[in-house]
């Protein structure tokens, strides 16, 4: 598994949510360190309950800038949000129960959705907040 890397294709151009991409960036990739360098399954579970964490708090943090901005797309956005947390815990449980080592499935997933979430649907949303200000 390869790190993912923070560049300026992930700039939102808002420094708080940019930041706290970088912060996700870097919780990601400490989750592949501990699955890479096969660390105790006790240091795999803390990368995953902190980076569960942080999702949580990312995302209370966008949803507060979209509902305090009257962003029109704020249910669908907080759609995607509540639907990366049930699949997120979904496949936590699932790594709890024992059923399948799922680490590699669960960085993957969550690499790949942040990723893709930045350029679409966070892009979408500060490119209208940037409007927003341009107007008033």
């Amino acid at each position: 598994m390869e790190k993912i890397k923070w560049d300026a294709a992930f700039q939102t151009g808002h420094p708080i949510v940019d930041g706290q991409h970088k912060n996700l960036f870097t919780l990601v990739n400490k989750l592949q360190e501990a699955i890479s360098e096969n660390k105790s399954k006790m240091a795999v579970q803390d990368s995953i309950d902190l980076l569960t964490v942080y999702i949580n708090t990312h995302f209370k943090t966008e949803e507060e800038i979209m509902q305090s901005n009257g962003y029109p797309d704020f249910e669908a956005h907080k759609k995607v949000h509540d639907g990366l947390k049930e699949h997120t815990l979904k496949l936590i449980k699932l790594y709890h129960l024992n059923k399948v080592d799922l680490t590699a499935t669960i960085y993957n997933f969550l690499s790949e959705w942040i990723q893709n979430h930045i350029k679409e649907t966070d892009y979408k949303m500060i490119r209208w907040l940037n409007e927003q200000t341009k107007l008033n």
